[in-house]
């Protein structure tokens, strides 16, 4: 399946199609970064095998130069979450450019475009690194002329997104939030892509999620990754989940699962973070990690549990906001408790066994572009007879709501540490979800979020 095709410009959050309800406000996103938390870029490098030269190490030396702002240290040799989050909100120096960052250059340039103009000066923008970014559209893409036109811009960053353009690197928001998340957890710093518990196995770090394999279980107990609505609209064309192939993962060596250790046992390989959140070739080959995979009865992978991934990627791309999400796997009885390791089903092709979930959860942090937050929370059982119809997956899937304080408690594990204690409270009590969107065609199961009980008219949002 061949993802959507990019936008050629930028394209405002549909504000008017969807209202999110319940939200808490925040100033500043859903944590702030400490700037003190730092950790010397040597460190770092020795950790995570970042040599000199390598990207890694020279966006490491980049945050460290452009550190400006109060507890930060420029220069020292050190760097802090913070400070990359910071030196990629406003890379001056334009050498590394998140989909965010494009984003805001084509809305920049679109502002400018009124009144019938064709181009705009390359020191025509606000900020010294989108004066960067048109001069080099201007030199690279187009005739060198001063003026920075729609065409120009969009050839340049089509560049930039396909490795073209020496000095200047695409950082998808979903691969700066795994590596500053490395940071974050190297500097001993909560994050929202990596709770805190006791419990959970082998902990491995991607390129563009985070894999937490269950103890004996073969498959994982959760992955967590970042999707943005910059990443989703900035998708190139050429992604394509045909050309990616189901692999084992590399870091588990000799005991990885492998792909013929599905084949014919009847259940689908389901994907954790989906292969349609990927925003590059690399992060779809990436999601085909067999420790992204956990068995799924085909209805329940192929209909219910796609509405229910195709439902978050629209929301998160119509409120033009980003979202934290953790999705997992569980072994529960009837009675919604833990099963112990020898009551669970497994099953496999070979001699290796896979424990098959009961259920499947999946966790979202959701962050408007206005800073405030929304939390919603899924427990879905892994049924044989899972719903394929519309009319019976909303149900079905409205019924699965829980609270991530439910999910936590079954995992043993602070999902989104980051957050300030009373942010916690609210949001992770909370079964509702209380999103709503007025025009049911931008979301094939609208319901899905609207609070229990159905949408009305006149609902206050």
């Amino acid at each position: 399946m061949q993802l959507r095709p990019p936008r050629t410009s930028f394209v405002p959050p549909r504000e008017v199609s969807v209202k999110v309800g319940n939200t808490v406000p925040a100033p500043g996103g859903s944590w702030a970064r400490a700037a003190e938390k730092e950790v010397p870029i040597a460190e770092l490098q020795r950790k995570f095998g970042w040599a000199e030269g390598s990207w890694q190490a020279d966006l490491l030396r980049a945050a460290d130069g452009a550190a400006t702002s109060p507890g930060e240290r420029r220069g020292n040799g050190g760097v802090s979450a913070a400070e990359v989050e910071r030196y990629l909100a406003e890379p001056d120096d334009a050498r590394f450019l998140t989909s965010a960052a494009l984003q805001g250059q084509r809305a920049a340039l679109d502002e400018r475009l009124g009144g019938g103009r064709q181009a705009v000066a390359v020191d025509g923008f606000d900020s010294a690194w989108q004066n960067t970014v048109a001069h080099r559209a201007d030199t690279l893409a187009g005739n060198g002329d001063g003026q920075v036109s729609r065409t120009e811009l969009n050839a340049f960053l089509t560049d930039v997104k396909d490795g073209r353009v020496d000095g200047t690197a695409w950082m998808p928001d979903q691969r700066e939030a795994v590596f500053a998340s490395r940071i974050a957890e190297s500097a001993g710093e909560a994050d929202p892509l990596r709770p805190l518990g006791e419990g959970g196995g082998l902990s491995m770090v991607k390129e563009y999620m985070r894999t937490t394999m269950g103890d004996g279980t073969n498959v994982p107990t959760f992955v967590s990754y970042l999707l943005s609505a910059a990443d989703i609209q900035e998708t190139p064309a050429a992604v394509n989940r045909s050309e990616s192939r189901f692999q084992p993962d590399p870091e588990l060596g000799r005991d990885a699962v492998v792909d013929s250790d599905y084949t014919n046992t009847g259940y689908d390989r389901g994907h954790m973070k989906p292969a349609d959140d990927s925003p590059t070739q690399e992060a779809m080959d990436e999601s085909h990690l067999l420790s992204n995979v956990a068995p799924q009865h085909p209805d329940m992978n192929r209909q219910t549990w796609r509405t229910l991934e195709a439902a978050i990627n629209d929301l998160v791309e119509s409120t033009g906001g980003k979202a934290s999400i953790l999705t997992g796997n569980l072994y529960l009885d009837a009675q919604g408790k833990p099963l112990p390791p020898e009551a669970r089903s497994t099953t496999g092709a070979n001699a290796r066994r896979i424990d098959v979930p009961t259920h499947q959860f999946k966790t979202v942090l959701l962050e408007l572009p206005n800073g405030n937050l929304s939390m919603f929370a899924y427990v879905v059982p892994n049924i044989p007879n899972a719903p394929t119809k519309k009319s019976d997956i909303t149900p079905f899937l409205e019924a699965s709501r829980t609270s991530v304080d439910r999910i936590e408690e079954l995992l043993g594990q602070d999902l989104y540490a980051q957050l300030p204690p009373d942010v916690q409270a609210t949001l992770e009590k909370d079964t509702s979800a209380r999103v709503r969107f007025r025009d049911a065609s931008l979301y094939e199961a609208a319901s899905l979020v609207w609070p229990q009980g159905g949408p009305r008219d006149n609902d206050a949002w």
